[in-house]
């Protein structure tokens, strides 16, 4: 378990040290938690009850755990905005194909207008988030520092979270009751559905990601 922990007498964050806590070490405890989404990620409670860990287990310089975890969260948040515009690409998709199957009123749901502006509204939304994390990438090719991306990667990561939340409760209500079970033609809808908490709050929370944009523009 990578673990940040005061090593050094610093006031703030200056004292934090990255280390790696091994499961088999005397004094750790564990308990499977169970999560509203990802089922297969194993979260866990973690007790340290007097554990003592070696030198050898130190990631890098005493008292420089801080300054690591920040360098990782641009990372972090690409990845989880990749994902949130893949399961909004996903809702989409399905959307689409259900709406051409299912007919109401005598003709297919895709030919009413109301479900015609969610899908395109939809598509709108998931090109933009899209064309971001682009402009992030691009930047970081050209060698831009992290430490100046940070602000425009927290917002691109809040664009992905709201992006997926809206797609996921779109395709909800293209799919109607469907949608509520966990099987048939809104299963992944469903599934998906379960996922947008965490990822709206997994890397930084949305009102974190706010906070930390504006701060990094001097406002």
């Amino acid at each position: 378990f990578p673990v940040r922990q005061r090593t050094v007498k610093k006031s703030g964050h200056k004292g934090a040290s990255m280390l790696v806590l091994e499961k088999g070490m005397p004094g750790i405890n564990t308990r499977r938690m169970k999560t509203q989404g990802w089922w297969a990620s194993n979260t866990t409670y973690i007790e340290f009850d007097n554990v003592r860990v070696p030198i050898a287990n130190l990631i890098g310089e005493e008292g420089e755990g801080f300054k690591y975890t920040m360098i990782n969260f641009n990372h972090e948040r690409f990845v989880l905005t990749v994902q949130m515009v893949r399961f909004a690409r996903i809702c989409l998709e399905e959307s689409i194909s259900f709406a051409r199957r299912r007919k109401t009123f005598g003709k297919r749901l895709i030919d009413h207008q109301v479900i015609r502006h969610k899908v395109a509204e939809m598509a709108r939304q998931i090109e933009g988030i899209h064309r971001q994390l682009e402009n992030y990438a691009y930047q970081v090719k050209c060698g831009v520092p992290d430490s100046q991306l940070g602000g425009y990667m927290a917002l691109t990561k809040v664009g992905g979270s709201k992006l997926m939340e809206f797609c996921a409760r779109e395709a909800s209500q293209i799919f109607g009751g469907q949608s509520f079970t966990r099987e048939g033609a809104g299963g992944r809808v469903e599934r998906i559905y379960r996922e947008v908490r965490v990822m709206a709050i997994g890397g930084g929370s949305e009102e974190i990601m706010y906070n930390l944009a504006a701060n990094q523009a001097k406002l």
